[in-house]
């Protein structure tokens, strides 16, 4: 079983990072947080994880700084920097220099993230069998009973859960959507797909349409619709706009389609809904 860190200064993209991949699976059972290089150190030497996946610029202390007072203290845990394209060249050269197993790049791709994961856990594991040199002692070495054998799988388990699973319910509600509904707004002329924000906030695509059908109780086109729609009730009250500009202005390529999305979720046409305005 493997321990993850993942050191990030904003909580959206902690919290999609946790659910981007089916960690558990992959052997990951125990992830950890921090919101800065600080607090990483800090939690790294107390929770000794087997990778950490850490931003570069944050608050306080930097990624790189963190991974430079730990890479002597924690010489077997490896370290990937999440990095954009303007930072693409100073994640190369801390991957030459040493200190720095692999990156990702920001937004992420699945098939080449999850590359470089895999590859991460294969080095993990061959360090662990080059290193396993004798039998770690079990609960009859230690003079444990069984009951507190139990008691103590039982309690690594709570743990572990425990640290997976809190203010997840927070971090994944309303915040998320807003944030969300932003990025939409900001390319509100533009087709938008759910992988497209699910890369851009860390998330899993096919977790992501799950939290919309679960938290919202909709799915991510019909809650895009909604927000085309909204923005197009506002612009069909500026007269000098005719139908056809706005359709293109809320993202629609196909007229019909847009009068058809805008009836159904306003049971009136736009040409109708400007007669009431009396436009």
């Amino acid at each position: 079983m493997y321990k993850l860190m993942i050191v990030e200064d904003e909580p959206l993209i902690r919290s999609g990072l946790k659910q981007y991949f089916d960690w558990k699976s992959l052997g990951f059972h125990t992830i950890v947080e921090a919101e800065n290089g600080k607090d990483g150190v800090d939690t790294a030497l107390i929770e000794l994880p087997h990778l950490v996946i850490t931003d570069i610029r944050m608050p306080i202390m930097d990624g790189l700084e963190m991974i430079g007072q730990l890479r002597p203290k924690l010489p077997d845990t490896l370290f990937i920097i999440l990095t954009g394209h303007n930072e693409f060249e100073y994640a190369q050269k801390a991957i030459h220099y040493g200190g720095v197993y692999d990156y990702l790049l920001k937004p992420l791709q699945y098939e080449k993230s999850f590359s470089v994961i895999i590859n991460c856990i294969e080095k993990i594991r061959l360090k662990q069998l080059t290193t396993q040199s004798f039998e770690l002692p079990t609960g009859k070495d230690l003079n444990l009973s069984t009951d507190q054998e139990a008691d103590i799988a039982l309690a690594e388990v709570h743990n572990s859960i425990h640290l997976i699973d809190k203010n997840q319910a927070n971090l994944d509600g309303l915040q998320l959507f807003t944030k969300i509904e932003s990025y939409i707004k900001q390319h509100i002329d533009q087709e938008i797909t759910l992988n497209m924000v699910a890369e851009h906030f860390f998330y899993n695509p096919s977790y992501l349409s799950r939290l919309f059908k679960t938290k919202l109780n909709k799915n991510y086109m019909t809650f895009v619709s909604e927000i085309r729609i909204k923005y197009a009730l506002q612009c069909l009250k500026i007269s000098q706009y005719s139908v056809t500009e706005v359709s293109i202005m809320c993202g629609y390529k196909s007229y019909k389609h847009f009068v058809k999305v805008f009836k159904t979720i306003t049971r009136m046409t736009p040409t109708e809904y400007r007669k009431q305005l009396r436009l």
